[in-house]
Order: structure tokens, then sequence, then C-alpha cells
């Protein structure tokens, strides 16, 4: 049950109705959980907000129109510094949820999150606390892969790397650098095997994955 006052103004944003009619009705359940309202965009919930006080946004991030989930939570968090905005949603990448995180989000939880789950977030997050579905957290917290770096190469693989990315064949490139075609087939060999990939296509892909495309097209 929440202790810390009489009620808590809620305002629900998602954009289907069957998940907001099933919210609705689980929030009915949390004593001193009071819904203001329910919009399908975040641009109807911002304009509900210039006239209303909300203690709470739930907030979907895939929403129609203009702006994501994102967007409208650091646009909640910066005009209306009281209100916390606590995200509901299925996405589970790292990058999304940091994202939200750092745009003023006081919380994340996924859609499948029990009444306890949503009375407690209510509590918690009215209390400064930050809070998270358990999946989330172990997402947000377990070790991250380190970035892929990329490989050092001399100034003559950058040059094949460049002419390979300018779709050259073998015997081309050999003709624009004056070297032999054999010569090109084993710097080629070489970026397959620095940059781990098994044809051209992917090498170039990678490689400006990796932002290394623009460094050897300098000066050219």
């Amino acid at each position: 049950m929440l202790q810390n006052r009489k009620s808590y103004n809620i305002v629900l944003v998602e954009d289907h109705s069957i998940f907001i009619e099933g919210l609705l009705s689980v929030l009915k359940k949390i004593e001193n959980a009071k819904v203001l309202g329910a919009f399908v965009s975040g641009e109807e919930a911002l304009a509900f907000l210039q006239t209303q006080n909300a203690d709470i946004v739930f907030l979907d991030i895939s929403l129609p129109g203009g702006k994501s989930g994102i967007e409208i939570c650091n646009e909640i968090s910066r005009l209306h510094r009281k209100t916390k905005v606590i995200a509901l949603s299925n996405h589970t990448e790292r990058e999304t949820i940091s994202e939200m995180l750092n745009n003023g989000a006081s919380g994340y939880l996924l859609k499948n999150a029990s009444v306890n789950d949503l009375e407690n977030a209510i509590e918690q997050v009215m209390q400064g606390q930050c809070v998270m579905s358990e999946e989330i957290r172990n997402i947000l917290f377990s070790p991250q892969a380190p970035a892929p770096r990329a490989p050092r190469l001399t100034a003559r693989e950058k040059e094949i790397l460049y002419w390979i990315g300018e779709g050259l064949t073998t015997t081309a490139i050999a003709n624009k650098l004056f070297i032999s075609v054999q010569t090109v087939e084993s710097h080629r060999y070489n970026l397959l095997q620095k940059f781990d990939v098994p044809n051209a296509v992917v090498l170039v892909k990678k490689a400006i994955e990796l932002g290394m495309m623009k460094e050897v097209g300098k000066g050219r």
C-alpha cells in the first residue's frame, strides 16, 4: 500500500489500446494510484501536462508521431521537474535502456510487470529512487563486450582498402598503383585476415562501421 500521500496522479502514454485497458485494470487495484488520463502519443501527453500536474508518467518508448518515448521523457524531465517518468516497454537493448535513463527516467519496467511491481515502482520513485525490472537491471549491469578495435594497417593496405571500397578490381588496383596483381592479392588477403571477414563486401562494410573508410580516403 502506498503510504506517503493520499493519492498519486498518474498519466499513461501507450499506443496499444488493449495494453492500456489491461494497465488501467491493474492500476485500479493499487490504492492511492489515480489515473488522470491515457494518451496514444507523447505530444498529447505533453499538452495535457501543461494544464494538469502529474506525479508519475508511465511511458512507452515506441510511439506514433514525430517523437519517441526517449524524446518525450527528456521534455517531461525538463519542463515538469517534479513529475517522475517510468519507462514501461518491451525494449531490452542496453543502449535504449541507458538512453531512457540518461534522458530523465526514474525507472524502467517491462510490460509484464505485476501489480506488486507497479505498486513498488510508484512508491520507490516517489521516494527518489530508481527502479528497474530484474531483467533490465541484469542487462544494464552485466559485463559489456569491449567495442571492436580497428586493426592497424600499413600505408599500402590503406591504399588497397580505399580502392576496394571504390569498387576497383584487383587488376585495376594493380594498374592504379603500378604494382603486380599478385601483390594486390597478397594485401587483399592480409586485409581479410586483419578484419576477420570472408570477402571484400563484408570487409568494406566493417571498415565503414569502424570509421576507417574516411581515414583511408583522406587526401584523395
